[in-house]
């Protein structure tokens, strides 16, 4: 199974880059809104969310690019979950998350960590770690819908922050708009409620053979 899902991770660039047959949105961020507004590469601009019907795939966008910088992204798929973060950051969430997505760019590949909420703690045996894509001042992340518990037509609701390494904040909240999220390394950060994105319902065909090809790997596999 650990073959399946990791294949649906690394396969997904193929049919991202020939198009998405499904929704995409994008999200806003305010500028020149941290603490520290010298350090552009953690100001969040803007985020892209999108998804073909079988993975879904997170770009956030930032003023400037730096290999130091760790992203997180918080989401929410259903009712109950946890107002902590897999990476003990100290960071006040306003909605419960049920599953964590944590990333860092100074490694050039499996340099994404995908945790989820079991109920009583994160799931730290059952984490993939993966690959993120970087693009000029744009890093993307992608998982599969199945991973997210998720079918066509139902609402995700999301957060994301970049950060520091050790014990920092989220520097800059994509839900915090015209307010810093935090007013220094030492403190904890808020965010604002989440943001919403609904998943479209219908696969785009280079999905569909990508999951074939999975669910063939899988059965040799067993």
């Amino acid at each position: 199974m650990r073959l399946v899902s990791l294949l649906a991770v690394a396969a997904v660039s193929a049919t991202a880059h020939a198009g998405v047959a499904g929704n995409s949105q994008s999200y806003n961020d305010s500028v020149n809104d941290l603490f520290d507004n010298s350090m552009s590469n953690l100001d969040i601009g803007l985020c892209t969310v999108a998804d073909n019907g079988v993975n879904i795939t997170f770009t956030v966008e930032t003023q400037s690019f730096a290999s130091w910088t760790k992203y997180m992204i918080f989401i929410d798929t259903a009712a109950g979950g946890t107002t902590s973060n897999a990476w003990s950051r100290p960071i006040n969430l306003t909605s419960d998350i049920d599953y964590f997505i944590g990333s860092w760019v100074d490694a050039s590949s499996d340099n994404s960590q995908f945790v989820g909420w079991d109920g009583a703690g994160w799931n730290w045996g059952g984490v993939t770690t993966f690959s993120n894509s970087v693009a000029g001042n744009s890093v993307s992340w992608t998982v599969s819908l199945a991973s997210l518990g998720l079918s066509g037509g139902e609402t995700i609701y999301f957060d994301v922050a970049t950060s520091g390494g050790g014990n920092d904040p989220g520097v800059d909240h994509l839900s915090v708009v015209g307010a810093q999220s935090t007013t220094g390394w030492g403190s904890p950060s808020t965010s604002n409620g989440f943001l919403a994105y609904q998943v479209s319902g219908v696969p785009a065909p280079g999905a569909v053979a990508l999951l074939g090809l999975a669910g063939l790997l899988g059965r040799r596999r067993r």
